[in-house]
């Protein structure tokens, strides 16, 4: 029985879900919080994750996770626009614009991000290592 759950556990893993290149890791990357599934930005975050917020503070991929997990982190509407990807061989850099809602810690967020994702491929799968967001005035 142990062997049959571990063997269940292993092919759950590999049913995750797998970007095929660097635009699609990033844009998995915001449907998961969007849709605020930690399961999935677990798996696509490299462990060296982070992320530098609107205030310049940096958060790694474990808080991230957590906070989505918690819901300290909800995203009301997100929409993305003007997208950009430069791939350098197993590297992806992602600019674009963020239109969101949401909430960090229950205070409220409105209005247009622009973002940089960076995303690598790392055995054979891709990974989000890096975000910045910078708030557009």
């Amino acid at each position: 029985m142990i062997l049959l759950f571990a063997a269940f556990a292993v092919k759950a893993q590999d049913n995750a879900v797998q970007p095929m290149d660097g635009t699609e890791c990033s844009n998995l990357f915001f449907k998961a919080l969007l849709e605020e599934d930690s399961n999935v930005l677990s798996n696509l975050l490299a462990n060296d994750f982070t992320v530098v917020s609107f205030q310049g503070q940096t958060v790694d991929g474990g808080q991230l996770h957590q906070a989505v997990a918690e819901g300290h982190i909800v995203i009301e509407s997100g929409m993305l626009s003007g997208a950009r990807t430069r791939t350098y061989g197993d590297v992806a850099v992602v600019t674009g614009q963020w239109s969101a809602k949401g909430r960090i810690e229950n205070n409220g967020f409105q209005g247009e991000l622009s973002y940089m994702t960076v995303c690598v491929k790392s055995g054979g799968r891709w990974k989000v290592s890096a975000v910045q967001f910078t708030p557009i005035q």
